[in-house]
């Protein structure tokens, strides 16, 4: 974690803000482990920094938690049971642009690319990536201190 202190734009003193030390979360889907090579060269190239890595098998529980927002639609159920049925790999990323909104765009690009390449259908799709600085934050958290 990073502790940020701004001086308050109003009135006296500071505040305090701790951060992860990480801009952005993907994780390698179940059967798609054999491009996580290819993968991270696509990343360095971009210059992000993998921060933390880790290979396993969701629960259910974690599954659900992460993605939590498609929860009642027709293929959730279906998500969930695919996204625990083996390993899969989960990074956090320290990105090389100044704002996260660019890291996140990035990323979206970098999903599409190996969505196309080697996606199998809408859930058997090789990377799933945060579209926020907020929901990494909340899935990182959820797949590596589950």
């Amino acid at each position: 974690m990073k502790l940020i202190i701004k001086k308050k734009e109003e009135g006296y003193g500071y505040s305090a803000t701790m951060l992860p030390d990480y801009d952005a979360f993907i994780i390698i889907k179940p059967g798609f482990l054999k491009y996580k090579d290819e993968i991270v060269k696509d990343l360095k190239r971009r210059d992000f920094v993998i921060v933390d890595v880790e290979e396993k098998t969701l629960t259910k529980e974690e599954a659900e938690t992460i993605y939590g927002c498609h929860k009642g639609k027709v293929f959730f159920d279906e998500l969930i049971e695919y996204m625990t049925s083996g390993p899969c790999i989960g990074m956090t990323l320290l990105s090389p642009y100044s704002d996260r909104e660019s890291a996140i765009e990035t990323l979206q690009d970098l999903k599409t690319k190996y969505r196309k390449r080697y996606g199998v259908d809408l859930t058997r799709n090789v990377i799933h990536s945060s579209d926020s600085y907020q929901s990494a934050i909340y899935e990182a958290e959820t797949f590596f201190n589950s």
